[in-house]
């Protein structure tokens, strides 16, 4: 038996997949369609370098209103990292912080590759994966691996997410990829944007 299906070419699936998803308006493709469920990915490594201190590093820039369906890193270098306490995630506004995790992660002599997440809300720290032994991570009963959140610009200011900790290393020097996914939001001017800075 012999089937009579169309040649499928490079040039047809392309042209299949960017065909206009009827139902959707502001979704020009399939893939402007996958990325708004799954959200566009943005990465940013930060250098973590204070000496004795407390200090934050921006990792993304929002404007409008955003919709954070994940955000998580891991630690890429650990020259020195013997001390890094009161570890957060916050939003900062040009002069008031919100945590986006609670302000009492732990984050002192863990090894690179280890995993840093938010799974839970605020009032939570997130969850820390240190691979020098096999770890078993899950949030509470009926809850997501990743928390999403949303973040809205204040007016007329820069807004940003960002890493804040205290260290007594002088200097602490380690570097955090961190990888958010997110959505941009309509307020009706425009829709949400976010970048690395």
């Amino acid at each position: 038996m012999q089937l009579n299906m169309p040649l499928h070419t490079d040039e047809n699936l392309l042209a299949s997949l960017n065909k206009a998803l009827l139902g959707s308006p502001e979704l020009d493709s399939t893939h402007e369609k996958l990325d708004h469920i799954g959200g566009t990915r943005t990465a940013k490594v930060i250098t973590l370098s204070a000496s004795n201190t407390t200090a934050s590093e921006n990792i993304f820039q929002i404007t409008g209103t955003v919709e954070i369906l994940s955000i998580h890193g891991g630690v890429a270098d650990a020259t020195t990292l013997v001390n890094c306490t009161a570890a957060h995630l916050e939003m900062y506004d040009g002069t008031a912080t919100s945590d986006i995790t609670r302000n009492q992660g732990e984050l002192s002599g863990v090894s690179v590759g280890t995993f840093i997440n938010k799974n839970a809300t605020a009032a939570n720290d997130f969850v820390v994966c240190d691979p020098v032994a096999g770890v078993f991570s899950e949030p509470a009963s009926g809850n997501k691996s990743f928390a999403p959140f949303t973040i809205t610009q204040k007016t007329g200011t820069d807004t940003f997410i960002r890493f804040t900790y205290t260290t007594t290393d002088a200097p602490i020097n380690a570097q955090i990829d961190w990888e958010v996914r997110w959505d941009g939001h309509d307020d009706g001017l425009a829709t949400g944007t976010l970048v690395a800075v």
